[in-house]
């Protein structure tokens, strides 16, 4: 039976790769009906066994196997597997849900393939098992990470024994550890399938695969049974995975071996036939920091850990020694650590299962990982030494036999560095993954060591290698490669017989793409570096910062040394966090502050400067830029103009060091000719040889036809950056604002009137363009206005206006306007989108009502007719314009009244738009603002009150939006929900369309399938619970299919955080009679789930819900409906939920709630005696903070003149639209409690008084005091 499963699946799979297309397409059917079954992970299982089947063209073919599975029919099936986990990963539906166990076996099948077959045609599958594994550590939330951890950092970083391994594993203080023993138990069966895995063969593989299933069933067997009698102690957790690693508390069982890199028998003596003739030892170490030969470049607690844990051999004791190396060593480790790192990726907020996790992870991770990136640095340091040091002692490259070796030995160690590279850039990688969560106090403790790595590596100057990258770069012109080659034994491990041994031979072809190789990584590294810095630096910690500054030399020595465009952005980037750094710790006159010097802020300047001023291509690039290159252009802090990211560095310095950069920057603002002045002090610093990239063929000279206009542009880029009022205003007056009137009185003597010349949107053909009148024109078209330098002219006073705002008053207001308004009938994109920002930042201030009314009669029903066929227009050309959306957005948030007449038409401009883009959704900003200006359109058209408007909303937009569920839009779904609360908090009446709409709501079927949008759902249901007066009957009716629905999202492991949400509506906006009745069953449901979790956020959430509930009703409902469950069970409540949880509170408000809940129960006679009140107390009074309870940070309200709109991608799940006043439940609940009376009424009696005196608790009794 078996036998025919099998050949059924394999003959559908090889017929998804034939070349009849009639055949493809009935495989697809097929394989989409596997998936469908309820037998399905049998499918995948054996699907799995087919990939790992070693199949060879030349093996004699024994079976079906050998006829059937080649690599095409297998990369078909990981597609397939691929594929169906990621609709899994993102679906509800549970006929589509992965197990657990089923995604155990997948784990450790990708692992295996990843790091131990050795089959060159399923190694070549590799990337698909990469994106299996990586998808399922995405979104599968089972704790099997751990174990994965244990495997890849003692059998693959880890340079282990097996037979060592058993000895520290037979430790008697293991032993006696029971979680301990399961843990081994796993790591040696999973020796043994490495062991199965390495010598599997066509021969064996049926009973070799079985053994390895059978090791893999016991494995998962193990982690269930761990993971469900583990209790609640992160702190037994994490010792019991520090037991593994260490014996008598010292790290035993890491270990780092070069015997194992070089191939060499640990016991064997280098003899004299290895030994150099002229050895000169590279790697004395004389640091204090050194340990038996290990430099740990610095100080730091890594040094009490390190416990002998690598054994060294030095390169320069060895002429040879690179011949027996195994070149496999880093690269085995490289991709190990590729998935300790996407394990890592996975949390990306510091939230309650993110510490949990984060502690395990770094419990295994800290100590071995750092140790083995401090060894890949020495190494990379040893061999580079290395390199320099042969070349310097030989006549290079020569061709003696002598030489030839060692030619072949540099070879073979610059092929190792560039291995070392890789592994290097996954660790900074790591590091930073870390950083953007939050920075252990283990890294803290290193940051002597990290921060010397770091210097050093900023500082690795490539041209060390010179002499030997001169030598490959001749070898681009040598004829025959295959002549000259490196060979050496690439041994496995040093018990290899012979016949194992692979010869690897280096070429001089592979030599030039290894050094273009090792260039691209050691780049990466220093991005990456350059990276960490600047998250470090934002995260104003006071250890760091001393490090912080230090590290500022090598920064700015790059902006010199380093010519990369992309490393250049980063740099900048850092540069400017750290300037932030030393204002916000108050460091700017420390001695260590480089910037406080006049000298050095000069240098620095005149660097930037360089890097600001526009070059030819960049002028090329402004008249053919597209969409994309307006948004990199816009976003100062991007990664891909160096222009963008020096104006910003060079802008942060300024409002930082104002009076040392207004004078520097001023002068070259009055100069008549500034572009000269810096073209000749960059002049300078070329003959000082400071710099090595000028790029003085592209520099724009005084006889260059853009010269003037590249002379404002850049003149208006320093006054940017130095933001002083009165300089932009003189400089407006005396500059600009000619040009400006110019260019108004140019468009008017050309085109009087514009209608005449331009189509609008009522008279313009959009479905069938080609049929439109040719007297009329898209844009205006005129060379003498409209042409290349005057582009350059026309941006530079946008970029003007975009960053002085303060420069359109009273008097200003009309031109600018008016000059916006005609510049978007010019056809290039970034003058139209500069001047659609500009309309919206501009507006975005605070303007008189005058000087609003002024722009208002003048210009805008003009520019926001232009606006709505530009959106139009685009949208028919496939260009989706989100800052086109954000002017029209913010033209109604200003003027929301006077624009009634445009209500109904911009209303179904956008039910247009949204079933023209409906197949197209991918633009998640432009969906954003598209549904955030539907928002106000809808609330305005409710607001006006007219029936027939109305009437629009409730027919044609419910429609459409049937439609979107209908067919499922994904990106589309969150707004839709949020969209119809609101039309339901704004009807007075209920018609049938709201009621249909309700019962819907109650269809198991829709939560089911619904994919991320829970939240969307419940934000509809708690617009009918506020009209409860007008719907109670069938919110009553339907009371027990809404609890069934909870039940579903609670159990649901993507839904169940989210569920919470639909008992807090209920608590919050339903009277109690409505529910009570099922009060009982919610409660046990709730106490029974609670227990399954051994993390703090259920609990939270829990205790979250429940106090709601008390803080809404009489709180004896609460303790008798408890008491009903079990007698005395309320004790149990308090002592064994509330309790453990009041110290791991991190929401305000969530705080402020469960705290007033909790002083409730305890006020209630039957518990106010319990023993716990007085923890409860002390509890309170620590969270009382100047009278109030749990000190809420201050917020600040203002207008954030950089930005005032989104300009990052974000991923639609549930995103929450701005212009919906809709208040957190929290906010709700605590609206119309005075807390502090609430806290006196509730604790106000003999019993807590004595008790507030007898422990001083002074806080709760100066509350009372006031």
């Amino acid at each position: 039976m078996d036998n025919k499963i099998e050949e059924h699946l394999l003959t559908i799979f090889t017929q998804s790769v034939s070349s009849n297309f009639e055949e493809v397409k009935a495989s697809e059917e097929k394989i989409n009906s596997l998936y469908n079954d309820s037998n399905k992970e049998n499918y995948i299982k054996i699907l799995l066994k087919f990939i790992m089947y070693p199949y060879n063209e030349k093996n004699e073919k024994k079976n079906f196997y050998d006829k059937f599975l080649n690599k095409n029919v297998k990369i078909s099936i990981l597609i397939s597997i691929k594929n169906y986990i990621k609709k899994s990963i993102h679906s509800n539906l549970e006929n589509v849900e992965l197990s657990n166990d089923l995604c155990i076996i997948i784990k450790h099948i990708c692992m295996h393939v990843l790091l131990d077959i050795k089959n060159e045609e399923i190694k070549s599958l590799e990337k698909y098992f990469f994106e299996i594994l990586f998808n399922l550590f995405k979104y599968n939330i089972c704790d099997d990470y751990d174990y994965l951890l244990f495997y890849i950092i003692i059998l693959y970083i880890n340079d282990y024994n097996i037979v060592r391994l058993i000895n520290i594993f037979n430790n008697e203080e293991k032993k006696s550890n029971p979680d301990a023993l399961k843990i081994i138990e796993c790591i040696m069966l999973y020796v043994r399938n490495k062991e199965i895995l390495q010598n599997i063969n066509q021969e064996n593989f049926f009973i070799e695969y079985n053994k390895l299933i059978e090791n893999i069933e016991n494995i998962k067997g193990i982690i269930n049974n761990r993971n469900n009698s583990l209790n609640d102690d992160i702190i037994n957790y994490i010792n019991n995975t520090k037991k593994i690693y260490k014996s008598n508390d010292q790290y035993n069982l890491f270990m780092l071996n070069d015997y194992y890199l070089y191939n060499l028998e640990e016991t064997a003596e280098l003899n004299n036939s290895l030994t150099s003739n002229y050895s000169i030892d590279i790697n004395k170490k004389n640091s204090l920091n050194s340990l038996n030969g290990f430099d740990f470049v610095g100080k730091g607690s890594i040094i009490k850990d390190y416990n002998n844990n690598i054994k060294l051999l030095s390169v320069s004791k060895a002429n040879i020694i690179f011949k027996n190396i195994n070149i496999s060593f880093f690269k085995d480790k490289y991709s190990a650590l590729k998935i300790i790192r996407k394990i890592l990726k996975k949390y990306k907020d510091n939230d309650y299962v993110s510490k949990y996790d984060l502690k395990i992870i770094l419990t295994h991770i800290e100590y071995p990982i750092t140790l083995y990136f401090i060894y890949l640095y020495n190494k990379f340091t040893e061999y580079t030494n290395f390199i320099n040091n042969k070349l310097s002692l030989t006549n290079s490259f020569s061709t003696t036999t002598n030489n030839t070796d060692i030619n072949e030995e540099i070879n073979i160690c610059f092929y190792m560095m560039n291995s070392i590279l890789m592994n290097i850039h996954v660790f900074l990688k790591i590091f930073y993954n870390i950083n953007i969560i939050d920075l252990p106090e283990y890294y803290e403790d290193n940051f002597d060591i990290f921060f010397n790595i770091f210097y050093n590596f900023l500082l690795y100057d490539i041209n060390i290698l010179k002499n030997y990258f001169n030598h490959i770069n001749l070898l681009k012109n040598m004829k025959n490669d295959i002549s000259s080659s490196t060979g050496f034994s690439n041994k496995q491990n040093i018990f290899m017989n012979t016949n194992e041994k692979n010869i690897f031979k280096i070429t001089n072809e592979d030599l030039i793409k290894l050094k273009k190789n090792f260039e691209e990584n050691l780049l990466k590294c220093k991005i990456m570096i350059t990276d960490i810095i600047k998250i470090i630096s934002e995260n104003y910690q006071e250890e760091s910062k001393a490090f912080i500054i230090k590290l500022i030399f090598s920064l700015t020595q790059m902006l010199y040394k380093e010519e990369d465009k992309l490393l250049l952005c980063h740099n900048y980037n850092c540069l400017s966090s750290t300037i932030k750094l030393i204002h916000h710790m108050n460091l700017e006159k420390n001695d260590l502050n480089p910037y406080k010097d006049k000298d050095f802020l000069e240098k620095i300047i005149e660097r930037v400067l360089h890097h600001i001023r526009l070059k030819r291509i960049d002028i090329d690039e402004i008249n053919e830029a597209d969409l994309d290159y307006f948004k990199n252009d816009l976003n100062n802090v991007n990664s891909f103009s160096i222009r963008s990211t020096g104006i910003y560095f060079l802008k942060t310095l300024c409002n930082n060091y104002f009076d040392i950069c207004f004078p520097i920057l001023e002068f070259r603002i009055l100069s008549k000719d500034s572009l000269i002045i810096s073209s000749v002090n960059i002049s300078n610093l070329n003959n000082d040889g400071m710099n090595r990239n000028t790029d003085t063929d592209l520099i724009i000279d005084k006889n260059d036809t853009f010269y003037d206009a590249c002379n404002m542009e850049y003149k208006v880029q320093l006054i940017t950056c130095l933001n002083q009022i009165n300089l932009a205003q003189n400089f407006y007056e005396h500059n600009l604002k000619s040009v400006l009137k110019e260019f108004i009185m140019s468009i008017r003597m050309k085109f009087s009137n514009l209608d005449n010349f331009c189509y609008n949107i009522n008279d313009y053909n959009f479905l069938n363009q080609h049929l439109n009148q040719t007297n009329k024109f898209v844009w205006l078209k005129n060379e003498e206005i409209f042409n290349s330098k005057n582009t350059i002219y026309l941006l530079s006073i946008l970029k003007f206006l975009l960053n002085n705002r303060n420069i359109c008053n009273i008097n200003t207001a009309l031109d600018i306007f008016t000059f916006l308004h005609f510049l978007l009938y010019n056809e290039k994109i970034m003058i139209y989108s500069y001047s659609c920002l500009c309309i919206n930042r501009l507006l975005n201030q605070n303007l008189s009502e005058e000087v609003l009314n002024i722009i208002f009669n003048n210009t805008i029903p003009n520019i926001l007719s232009r606006l709505l066929f530009l959106l139009k227009f685009q949208i028919y050309n496939k260009t989706l314009n989100e800052y086109i959306l954000i002017t029209i957005l913010r033209i109604f948030l200003i003027y929301p009244e006077k624009l009634s007449s445009f209500y109904v038409s911009i209303l179904l401009i956008i039910d247009n738009i949204i079933k023209i883009i409906i197949n197209d959704t991918h633009n998640p900003l432009f969906n954003h603002y598209l549904f955030e200006l539907l928002t106000i359109i809808i609330s305005l058209i409710y607001k006006s009150g007219i029936p027939d408007n109305i009437n629009q909303v409730e027919n044609v937009i419910i429609t459409t939006f049937a439609q979107i569920l209908q067919l499922y839009i994904h990106d589309f779904i969150p707004y839709i929900f949020q969209i119809l609360s609101i039309i339901i908090d704004n009807t007075n009446t209920i018609q049938k369309i709201h009621l249909k709409i309700l019962n819907n709501l109650y269809e198991m079927d829709l939560w089911k399938s619904t994919i991320g949008n829970a939240n969307g759902i419940i934000c509809v249901l708690k617009s009918f619970f506020k009209k409860y007066n007008l719907l109670q009957d069938i919110i009553k009716n339907n009371m027990q299919q809404l609890f069934n629905i909870y039940h579903y999202c609670l159990s649901n492991k993507k839904l169940s955080t989210d569920s919470f949400q639909i008992i807090l509506i209920i608590f919050t906006f339903l009277p109690v009679e409505a529910y009570q009745s099922f009060l009982k069953p919610l409660f046990v449901l709730l106490f029974t789930f609670v227990q399954q979790y051994k993390n703090d956020i259920i609990k939270i959430k829990v205790i979250h819900s429940l106090s709601v509930f008390i803080l809404k009703t009489d709180v004896n409902i609460f303790i008798n409906t408890v008491e009903q469950i079990q007698n005395g069970l309320i004790f149990n409540v308090l002592k064994s939920l509330y309790m453990p949880i009041l110290d791991k509170l991190i929401n305000v408000n969530e705080k402020i709630i469960i705290f007033l809940a909790l002083t409730k129960l305890i006020s209630n006679e039957k518990i106010r005696n319990e023993s716990f009140v007085v923890e409860t107390l002390n509890h309170l009074n620590k969270n009382i903070t100047n009278n109030e309870l749990v000190l809420k940070k201050s917020k600040s309200q203002y207008i954030d003149v950089e930005k005032d709109e989104m300009d990052k991608n974000f991923e639609v799940t549930y995103v929450k639209l701005q212009m919906i006043n809709n208040e957190n439940i929290n906010e709700t609940v605590l609206r119309d409690i005075n807390i502090n009376e609430e806290l006196k009424q509730n604790l106000f009696n003999p019993v807590f008084m004595q008790i507030c005196h007898s422990n001083s608790y002074n806080s709760i009794l100066q509350l009372f005091n006031n």
